[in-house]
């Protein structure tokens, strides 16, 4: 008789459905979500300690631009593409007014807790080619087609990161759910009694796994998912600050405003205005 846990079905029990077989490969899902995708002619570009939960690309035309991480200061150069991972806290600055293509995504809750950083690499003939295709959609906006191209150019930038900047990923499968249910239900009052009941774990055990696997507590995680959350709709929507306080789980406007101030250096206006 064959391991239940070997069996692959894909329609709920009681459907007039069938299929049923043996799973020969199995890879996790995966999300690449491009939030904007834009080239930007830069007079002035000056961030303090910006700290956002999403990726950034950047791709310069010109000398000019300057990232500082950790007292490192790092020359955008054309010719090579930069990578900078959600959560790298980073400040920008002009030696000259300067132009670059820019991309912000997601990659989904395990891989956007990568480690922080800036990671630079030579462009390739083939990241070429998806630039010039990029620059002729953005030359007839009036019949702008779904930009498969921005999600190639992302897809091609990334493959190219160290194995290294992954190794968080590698995580315990309890951890792993746990932290799919809290960021697909940032909504909700969630305890901590909620979520490991949901891992199969007591609370303590759970504590003591987030501790080992991320150094930091699951009610931690899931503060930082709703101010993820918060900021990448705070960015890229019109939504109120009471709305999106409500949306994420963050009590009220207020406590969203303290959190934000706390964990990311800013109130939820001043956010919204940063440039890009």
């Amino acid at each position: 008789m064959p391991d239940p846990s070997s069996i692959l079905s894909v329609v709920p029990a009681g459907s007039a459905h069938r299929v049923h077989g043996h799973r020969s490969v199995a890879l996790p899902g995966v999300t690449v979500d491009i939030l904007t995708t834009r080239k930007i002619e830069l007079q002035q570009w000056e961030l303090r300690r910006l700290n956002d939960p999403y990726w950034r690309l950047y791709w310069p035309m010109q000398e000019g631009g300057v990232v500082e991480i950790d007292g490192v200061s790092t020359v955008l150069k054309p010719g090579t593409v930069y990578l900078i991972p959600p959560r790298t806290t980073f400040s920008t600055t002009t030696l000259r007014p300067f132009s670059k293509w820019y991309s912000h995504f997601n990659l989904g809750p395990l891989a956007d807790r990568v480690a922080p950083g800036i990671y630079a690499f030579s462009i390739a003939p083939s990241q070429r080619s998806l630039l010039k295709e990029l620059i002729k959609l953005g030359a007839k906006p009036g019949s702008m087609r779904f930009p498969w191209v921005s999600i190639q150019l992302v897809a091609e930038v990334v493959k190219k990161l160290p194995a290294h900047v992954w190794e968080q990923q590698r995580l315990d499968t309890r951890v792993v759910k746990a932290m799919e249910f809290m960021s697909q239900h940032l909504g909700l009052k969630l305890t901590a009694d909620q979520i490991a009941r949901h891992a199969g774990l007591s609370v303590r055990n759970l504590n003591h796994l987030f501790q080992q696997e991320i150094q930091q507590p699951p009610m931690r995680v899931l503060l930082d998912y709703r101010l993820d959350e918060a900021c990448r709709l705070l960015r890229h929507t019109e939504d109120s600050i009471e709305a999106i306080a409500e949306t994420c789980g963050l009590v009220n406007r207020y406590y969203f405003s303290r959190m934000l101030r706390q964990y990311r250096n800013a109130s939820p206006a001043a956010y919204r205005q940063e440039s890009l």
